[in-house]
């Protein structure tokens, strides 16, 4: 809010500078890395290649170094919404959390649609940080309580729109870990356009949006009758009993922005009927194989519980957990066993939702980050294609990721003997049990692998700007 605060940044901004791009463009980097850590950095969503300079969460970058990444932007990748960040393992959530994300936009699309191209847009980055004496805290000694919502580096900006009029709002969770759940006034809706960089088939109505960290989502806002209107993150139990400030869960009812409609009324009308898009819908193609991701946790030995430090073998990026064959069709199967939320995050590749808690997705929706419930089971259809190479999947609430809910794939044009097999891994943090390819049988029968929950001593980080 107008004071200098120190912090991790992108070219001195928070949020970081956001890059606009269009398909088939060329998008070079260069990454100066002038803080006390290594670091990297992720295209959180983009379809490019996991290797070499491209989107390589593998590689290190040292402090006083510097590296030049390259993106070739395929020409079929969906215009929408997407989101850079760092991703080297045990630094990603201090260093979201201190500050270092920033928005991508790839334009087309909605953006050329007759029914939408006139309709203005708003971009809103929501970073979650706590600041104290003029600077960040660092992460560990951070409180929930204690952290507040940002939107494009402001506490509670206040946005414009005139009475009837449409606004499509680009809307990314930028959180190191913090789910949010936004809700606007007097029972007034979202149309609900894209998540993930996807444009749906057709908008859907919803009064409230679960936005997971990590995940973007585009929606038309009306503007209500003149006055002043909050957007809010309403209470949400992340964890048990998290949605109240006394278990140490964020604030409740924390306003995100305020919305002011004034001036000129607009009749400006929207067609919910409206054909978006045509997604390809997976469910009507041969499953090729089968997979059982299963997440879970448990106290430590000695009795003690921590929240959010999970790790079964620290995560291993030299270990491969899963192979996958360029071009086939995978089922999998993501199990939370636990009573808190996490999400599901793949690299290089997205994947379309089937069904959520058990319950049957009816349309086509595709998305790289899906929120799954405690005590749930959620199927999704994955098919790689174009790029071979080693990437992750992980839990992007970060502090999950980066105590071991991670585990690396590979994409092969044909697998080995022993790669096709059924399997069962329980390394990394997950466990994964995968039947054999062209099976039509489910995977073997998968006793959950146990997170035990220590702290990791992480030191704190020194900032620097």
């Amino acid at each position: 809010n107008h004071r200098r605060v120190t912090a991790l940044s992108y070219d001195g901004s928070f949020p970081g500078p956001t890059l606009v791009i269009c398909a088939g463009d060329t998008l070079h980097v260069h990454l100066q890395n002038d803080t006390t850590e290594p670091t990297n950095l992720h295209t959180h969503g983009f379809h490019v290649s996991p290797e070499a300079n491209h989107d390589n969460v593998f590689l290190r970058i040292e402090p006083h170094h510097s590296f030049d990444y390259e993106y070739d932007i395929p020409r079929d990748m969906p215009a929408g919404s997407y989101w850079y960040h760092p991703h080297l393992h045990m630094f990603v959530e201090p260093q979201i959390f201190a500050g270092l994300a920033g928005a991508i936009v790839q334009e087309g699309g909605l953006d050329t649609l007759p029914a939408l191209r006139h309709v203005p847009q708003r971009w809103i980055v929501i970073q979650n940080t706590q600041v104290r004496d003029g600077k960040i805290v660092p992460v560990g000694q951070s409180s929930e309580a204690g952290s507040k919502l940002y939107v494009n580096g402001t506490i509670d900006p206040t946005a414009k729109i005139r009475p009837g009029q449409l606004q499509r709002w680009r809307i990314f969770n930028a959180d190191a870990d913090r789910f949010v759940v936004l809700r606007l006034p007097h029972g007034q809706r979202f149309e609900l356009l894209a998540e993930d960089g996807h444009t749906l088939a057709r908008a859907l109505s919803v009064r409230t949006l679960l936005m997971a960290p990590g995940s973007r989502r585009e929606v038309l806002v009306r503007g209500g009758r003149p006055g002043v209107y909050p957007l809010r993150a309403i209470p949400f139990a992340q964890f048990p009993g998290g949605d109240k400030q006394v278990n140490g869960g964020p604030v409740p009812n924390e306003k995100l922005l305020t919305l002011r409609s004034g001036g000129r009324p607009q009749h400006m009308r929207f067609n919910p009927g409206t054909v978006l898009s045509k997604p390809a819908d997976l469910r009507r193609e041969h499953v090729d194989r089968r997979r059982t991701i299963v997440f879970n946790e448990m106290v430590e030995p000695s009795g003690a519980t921590t929240k959010f430090t999970l790790n079964g073998m620290t995560f291993d990026p030299n270990r491969t957990d899963v192979t996958m064959k360029l071009g086939s069709v995978e089922q999998w199967t993501l199990v939370n066993e636990t009573g808190e939320w996490h999400t599901f995050h793949i690299h290089t590749n997205d994947f379309q939702v089937v069904s959520v808690a058990g319950k049957a997705v009816p349309y086509v929706d595709h998305e790289d980050n899906l929120a799954l419930p405690p005590r749930s089971q959620s199927v999704i259809l994955m098919q790689p294609t174009d790029y071979t190479g080693k990437f992750v999947f992980h839990c992007h609430v970060t502090t999950h990721e980066d105590h071991g809910m991670m585990a690396t794939v590979q994409v092969v044009r044909e697998p080995t003997a022993a790669q096709a097999r059924s399997a069962v891994v329980r390394d990394g943090g997950l466990a994964i049990s995968s039947a054999a390819y062209g099976s039509k049988a489910s995977p073997p029968s998968l006793r959950s692998l146990l997170f035990f929950c220590r702290a990791l001593g992480l030191a704190s980080a020194h900032w620097r700007t």
